[in-house]
């Protein structure tokens, strides 16, 4: 999964000036990926084991001799957080200051910011990113130090709402912090708050993408009803960071809150899953999984102490004779010890079932918690997609998905009786009814906008959605 040199360089050619530093800040001296500088050896010291994998079919019986569709469950879990030092920490803000955060949103933005500074321990360090009509380093990275703090709140309450909403030159610059203030070990995050749309998204894919490979995780935060939620929540996914929907500014602060507390607790840095199918198996695509031929990869970040994180791959199988063994899939997590500096380590899983001419058997073989999940990972991924649709203009296509999603994920949640699920349904039906409007106003020859009702609806069903597919569970 480590970037090749030559893979990333072909990659940022073409590109400005600031790409070749970031590239070279990897290459030269920083952590290009989970292996830090050193190259792909796995650490020799003791494992503490404060994270672990388990690996499961959702049955353990498929009907023999016809094509059949399962999930696996790979669940990976953090201990306690021991006593001691905690890593320090890496963090970089990057705030949108265009003009639609002018009021209440700007002054909460500051509000949090230096709140969040504050609390962070002296060895910490920070860097603080504004964009408007472009991007500027309000704050480079800095070490917390008492003589900076004060240099830091004062660059803080300087900040005002103007111009347009340059995201991709801040998020540009982010990156470009954040891999400057890395240090031994240290707990890196990107925060990003916007409250619009960026003037040109075309960079976006390539800067998240560099991230991915720079191991940095991007936490993204949507303010209002202005922002693209499809393209936040894609970039929080594909970095393994967290998304979240803020419909108020005074919302900011206490996310901020959480981030740090998140960040305070680590014990496995730069998570990565690797998925492999067994013969005649094919994994299927979901949000959050990056295809790579057969082969799917899962960016989950940073997993801190006591947090649970499941990933849900369904798999479709070809027929096999009575009895025959199927071979699911392989699972290799990789990840870096964040408590006891031990170096990266490894955890292997292994999913299998077996064919049966018994349909009382494969019934009976279904594990019904694991199913659950996996329907509601189908339900989430449907809303994911149907939103999707609708944000590029194929409303009649995202309303004919949300319609059968719908349809089934009722059916499913009467079946099991699983609250979750049915609420997943209620929010299609919110989005489905709202973007049922939006047909006939279309057909009417009339302009489709969104009403603040309807893209409230939208964010909320996206964030639940978006929950599903990458849940972080005390």
């Amino acid at each position: 999964m480590r970037p090749r040199t030559p893979r990333l360089a072909c990659a940022l050619a073409g590109f400005p000036a600031i790409w070749l530093a970031i590239w070279l800040a990897a290459a030269c001296g920083g952590p290009p990926g989970p292996h830090g500088p050193g190259g792909d050896a796995l650490a020799v010291a003791t494992d503490p084991h404060l994270i672990e994998m388990e690996t499961e079919a959702t049955a353990g019986l498929v009907p023999a001799a016809v094509d059949a569709q399962l999930a696996v469950r790979i669940r990976v879990s953090a201990g306690k957080l021991p006593g001691g030092d905690r890593p320090p920490l890496n963090l970089t803000l990057v705030l949108d200051t265009s003009g639609s955060m002018d009021g209440e949103a700007i002054v909460a933005a500051r509000d949090a910011a230096r709140d969040l500074v504050s609390r962070m321990a002296d060895r910490d360090r920070v860097a603080i990113v504004v964009f408007h009509s472009t991007a500027e380093v309000l704050v480079p990275t800095t070490t917390l130090e008492p003589g900076a703090r004060a240099r830091i709140d004062e660059a803080i309450a300087r900040v005002e709402a103007r111009g347009t909403t340059a995201m991709a030159e801040g998020l540009q610059l982010g990156i470009q912090q954040a891999t400057a203030g890395r240090v031994a070990g240290s707990i890196d995050r990107i925060v990003l708050l916007g409250d619009g749309v960026p003037n040109d998204p075309t960079l976006l894919p390539q800067l998240v993408a560099t991230a991915r490979d720079l191991r940095l995780p991007i936490t993204a935060l949507g303010l209002g009803i202005e922002f693209d939620p499809v393209m936040l929540g894609q970039i929080a996914l594909d970095t393994g960071g967290v998304y979240r929907y803020l419909d108020a500014p005074e919302a900011v602060a206490q996310v901020f809150d959480d981030e740090l507390l998140r960040m305070q607790q680590v014990v496995g840095r730069n998570l990565v899953l690797e998925l492999r199918p067994g013969p005649g198996v094919a994994l299927e695509s979901m949000p959050g999984l990056t295809e790579a031929g057969t082969v799917r990869y899962a960016m989950l970040g940073d997993l801190s102490a006591g947090e649970i994180r499941d990933v849900i791959v369904p798999v479709s199988i070809t027929g096999r004779r009575d009895g025959a063994s199927v071979e699911l899939l392989d699972a290799v997590l990789t990840f870096d010890d964040a408590v006891a500096a031990s170096g990266q380590h490894r955890r292997t899983g292994y999913a299998s079932a077996k064919a049966s001419a018994d349909a009382a058997a494969v019934a009976a073989s279904v594990r019904v918690e694991l199913a659950i999940a996996r329907d509601r990972a189908r339900a989430a991924a449907a809303i994911l997609h149907a939103i999707a649709l609708a944000q590029g203009g194929d409303l009649t296509g995202a309303y004919a998905t949300l319609d059968a999603a719908e349809a089934e994920a009722r059916r499913l949640a009467d079946a099991s009786g699983d609250d979750e699920l049915r609420t997943l349904a209620d929010r299609m039906k919110e989005v489905r009814g709202y973007l049922a409007q939006m047909v006939q106003q279309q057909l009417a020859g009339l302009n489709a906008a969104p009403t603040a009702a309807g893209e409230d609806a939208m964010r909320r069903a996206h964030e639940s959605a978006t929950g599903v597919m990458a849940p972080r569970a005390p």
